[in-house]
């Protein structure tokens, strides 16, 4: 066996035959071997921090005795891992079993979100085409310059003919009264001016005139 010194502030790396080592209870220290054939001695703190770090059989760890060169100022001791080691755990059969059991929770998962079947979708009924609103007797404007006229066919009461008019025509008398009527009580002409209440009336008679709607005067 050749003895190992661990000089101070020099990291040495080693693998270990047996990590629990010998325990001198007299002295204070650990023994070990080392898979090279060297042995060498720990004090009590630096052995707590080996059980500590638990390491396997010829794994590799790095022990380091710190000191600051001042005499009576304590040493201190670090152990850890070498990078070869922590990468060989990462690496080792442990990390592979538990990145095969996250992966097939994974999919475990996702098998159980996943539809037995495709949904069937939802067939909403068409909307019904609203009817065509009835025709106005007309279309106004704001009233400041007077109304912006949409001529439509007039849509009056169809009244009883005489002998002497067409049947569904409206007499004049009977036409221009209903007329001023219609223009008096819409609210949308209440601000207007006598002139353009005029206007209107002149407008929408002529129109309807022209399309047949109104007949003669009756005369009582």
């Amino acid at each position: 066996m050749k003895p190992l010194t661990i000089a101070p502030n020099k990291p040495v790396i080693v693998a270990l035959v047996n990590p629990d080592g010998v325990f001198d209870f007299e002295l204070g220290i650990g023994l070990y071997e080392t898979t090279t054939g060297q042995t060498f001695t720990l004090p009590r703190p630096a052995v707590v921090l080996l059980n500590e770090l638990d390491p396997e059989p010829g794994e590799e760890i790095v022990i380091q005795k710190h000191w600051s060169g001042r005499p009576g100022d304590k040493s201190r001791w670090t152990i850890a891992l070498s990078t070869r080691s922590e990468v060989a755990r990462a690496n080792g059969p442990e990390a592979t079993t538990l990145t095969e059991q996250l992966e097939a929770s994974l999919s475990s998962t996702k098998a159980r979100n996943e539809p037995v079947a495709l949904p069937t979708p939802i067939r909403t009924p068409p909307k019904r085409q609203k009817p065509e609103a009835q025709p106005r007797l007309f279309d106004r404007g704001t009233g400041t310059d007077g109304p912006a006229l949409a001529i439509q066919p007039l849509n009056l009461p169809e009244l009883a003919p005489a002998a002497r008019f067409r049947p569904g025509q409206i007499p004049a008398n009977i036409a221009i009264r209903e007329i001023l009527a219609f223009i008096q009580t819409d609210p949308n002409t209440a601000n207007w001016s006598d002139q353009a209440r005029q206007d209107l009336a002149s407008t929408v008679y002529i129109a309807a005139v022209k399309q047949g709607q109104v007949g003669l005067w009756e005369r009582s």
